[in-house]
């Protein structure tokens, strides 16, 4: 019968195991830290669709129908959508890397970056880019862009589209179209009320301004008609004597004045 190990040998080998284990683990997290941060973020596809999960590699027409009507929208509004297609991510969130690669494709111009996971059928949206504005040396006011769309908005555009993704949700493809197109032509709308609503205010604008001309004009117009008949009639005034009843003085008529006498020298 073999001699059994003795407990403290046993103890010794646990621990032995315990220090392996973790030497193993310190050694394997900076390289996992080391992975994700030096992952390489890839250029910013010029038809706005990044299908990393390839796909549409055997239905261009869908990849095709989605570029086209991200790039109306970014000729009708100056936004780019951009539409990132990933099987699942792994490391990062869908909201970090929506992060990452709008601060690399957009670099602060108007536009959005939407990220969706094929597997879990969800997606992701970036935050808008704030404008940065320098009031004075040392002083920076961050503010939201005229185009940015708010997580209100984007809530609602994704509430309207439920209903059609619910439809297609068992084809890839389909869901991937409709989510892409779909937010596209929404974000479109909103934009396009925006215009109309800054189109509508510009106009009632200059409305109120041609109105106050218009009545500077006419009051301008009376007070010089007022200092043109005033002077008109100032030059129709004809001043005359009235006509006085006198009475006969001194023996004459119309005569006139006062009288008095004088004596000169004593009296004798």
């Amino acid at each position: 019968m073999p001699p059994r190990p003795s407990r403290e040998r046993y103890s010794i080998v646990r621990a032995f195991h315990a220090a392996l284990l973790f030497l193993w683990a310190i050694l394997l997290v900076p390289l996992a830290r080391a992975q994700d941060e030096e992952s390489p973020v890839p250029p910013a596809p010029e038809n706005g669709v990044f299908d990393e999960a390839r796909l549409f590699a055997r239905e261009p027409q869908r990849l095709e129908a989605i570029a086209a009507t991200l790039d109306a929208l970014e000729a009708k509004h100056g936004f780019r959508l951009y539409f990132a297609i990933y099987d699942t991510l792994i490391g990062p969130s869908m909201n970090e890397q929506a992060a990452t690669l709008q601060k690399n494709w957009l670099a602060g111009k108007p536009g959005l970056v939407m990220v969706l996971e094929v597997d879990s059928r969800q997606w992701r949206y970036s935050e808008a880019t704030p404008i940065v504005e320098k009031l004075a040396p040392g002083n920076v006011v961050k503010g939201s862009s005229p185009s940015d769309l708010s997580p209100v908005e984007l809530d609602k555009i994704d509430r309207e589209l439920q209903a059609a993704l619910l439809a297609v949700a068992k084809d890839p493809q389909a869901f991937a179209e409709t989510l892409g197109t779909g937010v596209a032509g929404k974000v479109s709308e909103i934009l396009d009320q925006r215009a109309a609503v800054s189109a509508g205010g510009n106009r009632l604008r200059i409305t109120l301004l041609a109105i106050g001309l218009l009545a500077l004009t006419g009051l301008v117009a009376l007070l010089v008609v007022a200092g043109i008949r005033r002077a008109e009639a100032k030059s129709r005034e004809r001043y005359a004597f009235p006509k006085v009843t006198v009475s006969m003085r001194l023996g004459a008529p119309y005569g006139g004045g006062k009288v008095s006498t004088r004596e000169f020298g004593g009296r004798k």
